[in-house]
């Protein structure tokens, strides 16, 4: 079999921290050197520095700049792609490259580490030679988290531990894969397969998007100041995605799109089961994320703007396995009607 590539781009973030003697992680230690010694079969592995970025200090720009760098190594007609990037913000970056990178042939596998890549011990081994293999040999085309075994889509993973090894899960979806030894374990999961197709890029983005967490003690007036002059808003509700009563006139004051999804980890937006979610369902800028997470929905919302076009219809149409389409059932809602009917037929 002839070699092929596997091109990793490194963006920062704690893999490429080593520790001092005192114990303090500075970004002194490049990860090429965890890749010197990593072996796949046929596969040959190429290093390429983006940024140098831990990423709590990443944005919404530096996306685009991955995306680049991404357009650019396939050029290369690699076998796939890692990036290499710090663990803060990885689920965001994994979310907006799963929006930008349209028709991709080949994995985008992101992973990260925990305890710096230059310190013994570190995961930052495993976490790269489990991320390899994937860009190796999974037969999907899509970009993806690893971490501790775990293959996650972009767009469902969610960092649940501050630093813990095992920090990512994949919320509200089936893992596409685990890893173990280097092989591959395919997840029940529908996958986009890989393909000859040739990637383009949609990078448009209107950052101009909050997300907001809807609190006990948030006040129409303070929720005012927060929209004022935003293109537009995600609301973490809260149960299954309900909006405080006295805060509802200021959204519909407010006219720009509002994605509701829940502050709940599980679950998602259900609202149509209480009589109480007429109120927040009526109003017309109002769009639910049903199962999407809040911050794959706060990126989402941001590419959708970017793109133009029907806003609602975009955020509602499922594009990287961030939403999974479900009839609204509002059983309670009808059947409260009903029985008010009855009680007037009587």
């Amino acid at each position: 079999m002839a070699t092929q590539k596997v091109i990793v781009l490194t963006t920062g973030g704690t893999i490429s921290h080593r520790s001092d003697k005192s114990g303090v992680a500075a970004m002194s230690f490049d990860p090429a050197e965890i890749l010197s010694g990593l072996s796949v079969s046929n596969i040959e592995i190429e290093c390429r520095a983006v940024m140098r970025k831990g990423s709590m200090d990443v944005v919404s720009g530096d996306w685009v700049v991955i995306a680049d760098a991404i357009a650019d190594a396939m050029a290369s007609t690699p076998r796939g792609i890692v990036v290499a990037h710090g663990t803060d913000t990885m689920q965001y970056t994994a979310a907006a490259l799963s929006f930008m990178l349209r028709h991709l042939p080949v994995p985008v596998v992101m992973t990260g580490s925990i305890i710096p890549g230059g310190d013994a011990g570190s995961d930052a081994l495993p976490n790269l030679r489990d991320a390899v293999a994937v860009a190796a040999l999974a037969e999907f085309a899509e970009v993806c988290v690893v971490f501790a075994g775990k293959i996650i889509r972009g767009t469902r993973a969610r960092k649940i531990h501050s630093h813990a090894a095992d920090a990512f899960a994949s919320i509200n979806a089936p893992l596409l894969g685990t890893v173990v030894n280097g092989k591959i374990a395919k997840g029940v999961v529908a996958v986009e397969p890989r393909s000859t197709s040739r990637l383009k890029l949609a990078t448009q983005l209107d950052s101009n998007v909050m997300l907001i967490k809807l609190t006990p003690n948030l006040s129409a007036e303070a929720l005012a100041r927060y929209l004022d002059g935003a293109s537009g808003v995600v609301l973490e509700g809260t149960g299954v995605g309900h909006i405080r009563t006295d805060l509802q006139p200021m959204l519909a004051r407010f006219g720009n799109p509002v994605v509701l999804s829940t502050q709940a980890v599980y679950g998602g937006e259900k609202l149509g089961g209480y009589e109480v979610d007429r109120s927040i369902l009526a109003l017309p800028n109002v769009i639910p994320a049903g199962d999407m997470l809040s911050e794959t929905a706060l990126v989402k919302l941001m590419w959708a703007l970017g793109q133009g076009g029907e806003i609602r219809a975009l955020m509602r149409t499922n594009i990287a396995g961030e939403l999974r389409t479900v009839l609204r059932k509002r059983r309670l809602i009808r059947k409260t009607e009903t029985h008010r009917h009855g009680r007037a037929r009587r």
